[in-house]
């Protein structure tokens, strides 16, 4: 699927999120220091349209994060300390907003934030594992992913487009 399908579909989300917030009405409840407390039954059960517009903007940000890091291409390494990086960046971000009452974002998106990171786990350990793979790989063969002529003919028919 074309990279720009992904990321309509990660606006969708975000967007039909907000409007999921705007038919729950204001709601006010507390989780106090833990961003996960929200998701006990009791809370569930109580806010069902606020824990599915919660939900929905975590997966459209995992979306939107996961399309930015698809167009760098192979440096699989980097792609998963990128994503562990923001994963925990993410959830220190979203347990100091909650321990401090900051209101700088609100609480909703505060634990959008906390559930995305760690939807970021999943993703992060399958580029280290793609790391460690395309390593063996090519200590295996001996070879580079890509052949040298292979890339003198690409950087060519680069230089090419470029005098048109």
């Amino acid at each position: 699927m074309d990279k720009e399908y992904w990321l309509v579909g990660a606006i969708t989300l975000l967007i039909l999120a907000s409007v999921l917030d705007y038919f729950a009405g204001a709601v006010s409840f507390s989780v106090g220091t833990n961003p996960f407390s929200f998701l006990s039954p009791n809370n569930l059960v109580v806010y069902p349209f606020t824990a599915v517009a919660i939900g929905l903007r975590a997966l459209g940000m995992v979306v939107l994060i996961l399309s930015a890091v698809s167009t760098i291409e192979k440096q699989f390494g980097f792609k998963a300390f990128g994503l562990f990086v923001i994963g925990v960046l993410a959830e220190l971000y979203a347990v100091q907003q909650l321990a401090t009452g900051s209101l700088v974002t609100p609480l909703n998106w505060t634990l959008a934030f906390a559930y995305a990171g760690v939807l970021l786990i999943p993703v992060t350990f399958y580029y280290l594992l793609r790391a460690a793979l395309s390593g063996i790989n090519s200590e295996i063969s001996g070879q580079p992913e890509e052949p040298e002529s292979k890339s003198r003919e690409r950087i060519k028919k680069i230089k090419d487009l470029d005098k048109e």
